[in-house]
């Protein structure tokens, strides 16, 4: 464990700053569970290390520049292995058999990851690595051996004794919460790229391994005893059992993961859809002036063809008039002007219609985008209002 006094040179604390230099690590009080910084600068290869005598830690930076490869270090402690049980040395009174060997004790548990709550204004993103697992289990211990059975003469020969039990494994740490809600300060490209350069490790410890049982004593050394017999004045007696091997222990349970939640600020979002619903409208605006402009060209473009026609069609009947004698052919002439200013006429009402048309239709998504807008303003403000009142 690095300790503060040892780290002095290796970051800067002035005021409501906290500022760790390349490749240095600092470790947090173990004192304050909430902490707030102005600025919080981790350049490439700081390591943030946060005390696992907490349970939870909420940081907030209003300013926040993370270089490549920053480390925030969070997991929980690994747990103690158990001791091995002593075994019975030496060897039982006579005809008595062996003493069991003392059991192992139990690994205990891995500490959980320490709850982390971040909340932070981006202004430099390298690469961050948030570790919050939970520590390992202990192993258990192994039981102690058994001890040697008694000697024997007028007795069968007693067994050694058995070998003690060994300790469970103790069960790994959970892996801590990790929650980090950002908004980005300075553009740092879109919200995929952003999570992708965080990576959150909170999963469970591992559980410890069981202890193995202990080793079973010996049983006494068969022997020749002196007594009479059918074939002499010498008798063997068979030798004592080794004692049975002690129970293993219970491997641990691996500890189970943390939850993980990394969002983008739900003001930021919002902003974010605002600019765009903005720039639609905009660009709805946009399309709409020049479509209006381009039908408004094309009504002008056939009323002029139409006063054109019109004039060519005077300054023939002028020149009939003057030099024809037949008074039918001005009369048909004259038909066909008043027949040519009917269609030019229908057809500028047509374009006049049309064009009037497309002002409605545009006019309406116009209004449509409006209420978008409108309504993404409401909830903002309504955010705004429920972050103030708290």
């Amino acid at each position: 464990m690095v300790l503060l006094g040892s780290l002095s040179h290796a970051m800067v604390h002035a005021e409501n700053v906290l500022h760790v230099k390349a490749g240095k690590t600092h470790e947090l009080s173990a004192q304050q569970s909430v902490l707030s910084y102005d600025k919080l600068i981790l350049e490439d290869g700081a390591v943030l290390k946060v005390p696992n005598e907490l349970e939870q830690l909420q940081l907030n930076a209003a300013w926040a520049e993370i270089g490549n490869g920053v480390s925030i270090l969070a997991q929980g402690p690994a747990g103690k292995d158990g001791a091995a049980g002593a075994d019975q040395e030496g060897q039982a009174e006579e005809c008595k058999a062996g003493k069991r060997g003392a059991d192992g004790t139990h690994g205990t548990q891995g500490g959980e990851g320490v709850a982390l709550t971040m909340v932070m204004g981006i202004a430099k993103l390298g690469s961050l690595t948030i570790n919050s697992r939970g520590g390992d289990g202990g192993n258990g211990g192994s039981g102690g051996q058994g001890q040697q059975g008694g000697a024997f003469d007028k007795c069968n020969a007693p067994a050694g004794g058995a070998g003690g039990a060994g300790g469970d494994g103790g069960d790994g740490g959970n892996g801590g919460q990790v929650s980090l809600t950002y908004r980005l300060l300075v553009d740092q490209g879109n919200q995929d790229d952003v999570r992708s350069r965080i990576s959150v490790q909170n999963g469970g410890g591992k559980g410890g391994q069981a202890g193995a049982g202990g080793k079973g004593g010996a049983g006494t050394e068969g022997k020749y005893i002196t007594m009479r017999t059918l074939t002499g004045n010498r008798k063997w007696m068979a030798g004592g059992d080794e004692g049975e091997t002690g129970v293993a222990g219970k491997p641990g349970r691996d500890g189970v993961k943390g939850q993980v939640l990394v969002q983008q600020d739900l003001r930021d979002r919002m902003d974010a859809m605002l600019q765009n619903q903005s720039a639609q409208v905009t660009a709805l605006k946009d399309q709409l002036v020049t479509k209006l402009a381009e039908e408004k060209k094309q009504v002008e473009e056939a009323a002029k063809q139409a006063i054109s026609a019109l004039e060519q069609q005077v300054i023939s009947l002028q020149s009939n008039m003057q030099g024809a004698a037949d008074q039918t052919a001005v009369d048909q002439s004259i038909t066909q002007i008043g027949q040519q200013v009917e269609q030019q006429s229908a057809r500028i009402d047509e374009l006049g219609a049309k064009l009037e048309q497309s002002i409605k239709a545009m006019q309406s998504q116009l209004d449509q985008m409006s209420k978008q807008v409108n309504s993404l303003n409401d909830k903002v403000d309504s955010l705004s209002s429920n972050n103030n009142s708290q």
